[in-house]
């Protein structure tokens, strides 16, 4: 996983953390880890349309999108009042977005430097004369 159950939980008002450690005892850390799978897969599916994923090493950007995407995750499911957390789960969509169109490896993956750009669209800057295309 890109992030820990710790960094999620800093996400949480402490009210609405207290009332969810309350109210699932020592399943609690278990809930937020199942909601950390899945805004990890999102996360994966959205930086799939520019990066090769899953990433060796998440950047902290990517970590922040995923932790408040979890956070949304968990929120809707223990209150059902996703107007709480709405913002966060934009914010985070948006940043995922700006890292797509970025196209830069380095703001995603931490152990990837520009030079292995695990890049998947985008076009070279060639220029293809009738003549070469006369080949196909």
């Amino acid at each position: 996983m890109y992030c820990s159950v710790d960094d999620v939980l800093h996400e949480f008002t402490p009210d609405l953390k207290a009332s969810m450690l309350r109210d699932y005892g020592t399943d609690f850390e278990e809930n937020i880890a199942r909601h950390i799978e899945k805004a990890q897969a999102f996360v994966d599916a959205s930086l799939a349309r520019a990066y090769s994923v899953p990433l060796h090493k998440a950047s902290a950007v990517v970590v922040s999108a995923l932790c408040k995407i979890a956070a949304y995750f968990a929120t809707i499911a223990y209150s059902e009042k996703d107007e709480v957390v709405q913002d966060k789960y934009e914010t985070a969509v948006t940043m995922l977005d700006y890292l797509v169109q970025a196209g830069n490896p380095a703001l995603v993956d931490e152990e990837l430097d520009g030079d292995t750009a695990g890049i998947f669209y985008g076009s070279e800057e060639r220029v293809f004369t009738s003549e070469e295309l006369s080949k196909w």
